[in-house]
């Protein structure tokens, strides 16, 4: 889980700002099996696309096509490879 889907705690990789330390630098895996919170939502969809991937295998093909990016409907729909995929946020 990263910070990008509201981990709880901080988490900062080393860098040079930080010394290199690696005292924030860790992932709680756990929280997805914790029947209270929604991060098991978040871990199926992890599952799922890589298994899309697994069967497709659209990541290293060159086609990359943005058919619709939309700020207001909060939609995005696009084409790699031979699959096409539509997220509605």
């Amino acid at each position: 889980m990263g910070n990008e889907f509201g981990h709880p705690e901080w988490i900062d990789f080393p860098r040079p700002e930080n010394g290199w330390s690696h005292h924030h630098c860790r992932r709680r895996w756990d929280l997805a099996e914790d029947d209270l919170l929604r991060y098991k939502f978040f871990q199926a969809f992890d599952e799922l696309m890589n298994a899309c991937e697994n069967r497709f295998q659209w990541l290293p093909s060159e086609h990359q096509y943005v058919t619709v990016k939309s700020n207001e409907d909060k939609v995005i729909a696009f084409e790699r490879g031979d699959a096409f995929f539509v997220f509605n946020f």
